[in-house]
């Protein structure tokens, strides 16, 4: 199978536009709603604190569908979406969850909502108990009948090898869909990546003693991208972040980060927060992508929304190690 040429990108010319970047975004504009994972913190949120932009919890009802954030560029049918009621409980495991709960109401209010959204990103596709059906109606009752093309949609997929091979196809095709209203953002960690490989080629995605070489990893990581339709495929090890898409395909090293910090609850929301304000600069994929590390490791570092300077000082770190890096490599 042929393997693209993947490019190394230099990221400290990424990293000096960024700091300006960084210093110079100030955006009242647009709303974020996310989740929270302390209800009793009223300290405002990465992007208030950072951007000015206003940041307002994610209604209950998107989060138990599977909704992980918003971008909005303009208010929101707040009280409507408070009234709308989803019991996990009751839902069980039925796989038409999505029919059990529509209505024309719902489906109005979605509709106001999601057609002033410009990022949408989903909590991990085995997060969420039939999550398939739920995304597909949304897709089919929300936000198709909208006809937009320009959304941003980012979507992680969680650990596969719980999940028998049908179901995996399945989502793969929903995700698919997406990507005729917008770009697609597919994100999975090495791990998830290589289980999702054993999945859709008859192996046990269980076992785990395998070794694999860098090519092998990448011819991997490029059939997965060939089975779907995506704009992009983003896949992350502690160590660096490649990128599969059709106009580019690179590899990004990464800032590494304490362990507790990677694995942290909350640590793909931070990145997502942080990705998302590239897409609102319309910055290209590998500027959102740094700054969406940028974002997760202050967040993790300082254990608390860092503000613009927190930022701004966690970018100069990284610089700086950089540079020690190049100036240990003279002397190998």
């Amino acid at each position: 199978m042929q393997v693209y040429d993947i490019e190394i990108e230099n990221v400290l010319p990424i990293l000096t536009d960024l700091v300006e970047a960084v210093k110079n975004f100030n955006d009242p504009q647009n709303i974020y709603l996310s989740r929270t994972y302390d209800s009793s913190s009223s300290e405002p949120g990465i992007l208030n604190r950072a951007f000015g932009i206003k940041e307002a919890k994610l209604p209950d009802f998107l989060t138990n569908i599977g909704v992980r954030s918003l971008t909005l560029n303009a208010p929101y049918a707040e009280e409507a979406l408070s009234r709308c009621v989803f019991d996990v409980e009751l839902a069980g495991n039925k796989r038409d969850r999505w029919s059990a709960i529509k209505s024309e109401k719902l489906v109005a209010d979605l509709s106001e909502v999601f057609r002033t959204c410009s990022t949408i990103a989903f909590d991990d596709w085995t997060n969420v108990a039939n999550s398939s059906d739920l995304w597909n109606g949304l897709l089919s009752d929300v936000i198709r009948p909208l006809l937009k093309k320009d959304l941003d949609f980012i979507f992680y997929l969680g650990d596969s090898a719980e999940k028998l091979s049908f179901e995996v196809d399945e989502i793969l095709d929903i995700i698919s869909e997406f990507s005729k209203h917008g770009r697609v953002t597919f994100c999975l960690d090495e791990s998830e990546a290589v289980k999702l490989w054993k999945v859709l080629n008859g192996e046990r995605p269980d076992y785990t003693s395998d070794t694999f070489t860098p090519g092998d990893l990448k011819r991997k990581y490029l059939s997965i991208y060939r089975t779907m339709t995506v704009d992009r495929l983003l896949i992350y090890s502690a160590n660096d972040a490649l990128v599969y898409s059709k106009d580019q395909q690179f590899v990004l090293t990464r800032k590494v980060v304490d362990h507790n910090v990677e694995v942290a609850k909350d640590a793909r929301d931070n990145f997502i927060s942080g990705f998302a304000i590239g897409l609102m600069l319309q910055l290209d994929i590998k500027y959102c992508i740094a700054l969406g590390l940028i974002v997760f490791g202050a967040r993790g570092e300082n254990n608390s929304n860092p503000d613009k300077d927190n930022l701004l000082a966690y970018i100069e770190k990284w610089i700086a190690d950089l540079n020690i890096d190049d100036s240990i490599s003279l002397y190998q």
